[in-house]
């Protein structure tokens, strides 16, 4: 017993003698560098700093800043008095200046660039760009977010000739705007009735912000937090806002704005109210929020029979449970479109209407938003003391809505309309601005100077 008691003591304290101590990079490197020091002490045989100069003495062996010195001197210790290593997972970062451009300034700095294009005659830098936005909207950020929210946008840097870089935008943008503004052409010179749609949130807390400018709307109204909430669906065109459609109703608890509450009432909406009251052969207009833009999942190979039964039935093809799986992918493969279906598209032109997507960040092309923006004024000015109940609010804002007029719709639908024709015609001239300057444009060395720091600037700058 004595003896297996003594050898389980011996192995233990072997084990405690074999336990070494490990010494880090960091660590040993500032070992080192004391060591260094003290060496070059000793060969002068004098010391450096004086004992009354303990802080500077510190960073001289360390090789660390007064500066760290110091606020390690005040960091707090542990029981054993020892510091604490300083956790990554354990430190909160306050991001400041979130960048957060609404609909509204983006059109602003897409007219700031053309303004550069095709006024000042002249390729945009970051640096020069961020000076003209601000001179027109509050713009708090740096060239840095200038730089990802343009990329945001669907602009790029591209080489010309001399190898000087020049702002454009990307073709898929391009291309989205001109196939929007010549089918709505097409439209209207065929005397098709075109309903625009859009959803907003009306609360008892709304201050005033911008919106585009118009004879007897001021400003967008922009929503603040509020117990009292509504989200209203409508839709309108140059007649006035269309009778039944008119969806207005409590908003949820959710966070967030009303987008993340919108999904299935809006198809619910489509199905119930605009439907129903659409006039034949109508055609709508819509933004691409992603409950907009929901694609018609067509049935897989492992899809249930039934499943691909009811895809046929809804593209007229006759099929029923008889039929092998094989035989029905078959069919599906063979009638379905080679491009992506989505849900509300389908779902319209089943009903023999025809719908455009607003090309992106082109929300002035949407006269119902100033219709909107009227309803939510309307509101502010009952709203004086902003402790409006749910049921005053909603009262408020059913008036509000009646006080928007056809005359209102017709001037809201001639600013679109001159709009649409002043990008068309722009976009026109920019395409030829903009080869002129990939191909004839100078490398300036000032200039090629400009353009290169304009990439390394930050927002700190």
């Amino acid at each position: 017993m004595d003896v297996n008691g003594t050898a389980s003591t011996s192995i233990t304290e072997n084990r405690k003698r074999k336990k070494s101590f490990m010494v880090r990079s960091q660590a040993r490197n500032m070992a080192k560098h004391i060591l260094l020091k003290c060496e070059e002490e000793k060969r002068l045989n004098k010391y450096t700093f004086t004992v009354n100069q303990a802080l500077d003495r510190a960073a001289y062996y360390t090789g660390l800043s007064k500066r760290v010195l110091s606020n390690i001197k005040k960091e707090p210790v542990d029981a054993q008095g020892c510091l604490k290593s300083p956790s990554k997972k354990g430190r909160n970062y306050t991001r400041k200046n979130i960048l957060n451009v609404d609909n509204f300034d983006r059109q602003v700095l897409h007219r700031c660039i053309e303004e550069f294009y095709l006024s000042k005659k002249t390729v945009p830098t970051c640096k020069k760009l961020l000076s003209a936005l601000r001179e027109k909207i509050n713009f708090p950020w740096g060239v840095t977010s200038l730089r990802g929210l343009l990329k945001r946008m669907g602009y790029k840097w591209q080489k010309c000739q001399s190898r000087r870089r020049i702002l454009i935008e990307r073709t898929k943008v391009l291309h989205a705007r001109s196939v929007y503004l010549s089918k709505i052409l097409q439209f209207r010179e065929s005397d098709r009735q075109i309903f625009f749609l859009d959803e907003t949130w009306i609360d008892n807390n709304l201050t005033f912000k911008k919106c585009w400018r118009d004879d007897n709307i001021n400003a967008n109204i922009t929503d603040k937090s509020s117990s009292n909430q509504l989200i209203l669906v409508h839709a309108g065109s140059s007649s006035g806002f269309l009778n039944g459609a008119k969806l207005l109703f409590e908003a949820g608890p959710a966070t967030g704005d009303y987008h993340g509450q919108m999904g299935v009432n809006f198809e619910k909406w489509a199905k119930e109210m605009l439907l129903p009251n659409l006039p034949t052969n109508s055609v709508v207009v819509m933004d691409n929020m992603p409950y907009h833009s929901l694609q018609d999942n067509k049935p897989s190979k492992s899809s249930t029979k039934q499943a691909k039964i009811d895809w046929l039935a809804r593209n007229n093809v006759q099929a029923d449970l008889s039929m092998r799986k094989d035989y029905l992918c078959d069919l599906v493969d063979l009638h379905k479109s080679p491009e992506n279906t989505f849900k509300m598209d389908e779902l319209l032109k089943r009903h023999g209407h025809d719908v455009l997507q607003l090309p992106p960040y082109m929300c002035d092309l949407n006269p119902i938003q100033l219709a909107l923006a009227k309803v939510k004024r309307l509101v502010r000015e009952q709203n004086v003391t902003s402790d409006f109940s749910l049921a005053r609010l909603k009262e408020v804002t059913e008036q509000a809505i009646m006080q928007v007029t056809q005359a209102d719709w017709r001037r809201y639908d001639d600013h679109v309309l001159v709009l649409e024709e002043l990008y068309w015609q722009r976009d026109g001239v920019m395409e030829d601005v903009i080869d002129s300057f990939v191909i004839e444009v100078r490398d300036e060395s000032s200039t090629s100077n400009s353009s290169s720091s304009d990439f390394s600037e930050s927002d700190s700058a």
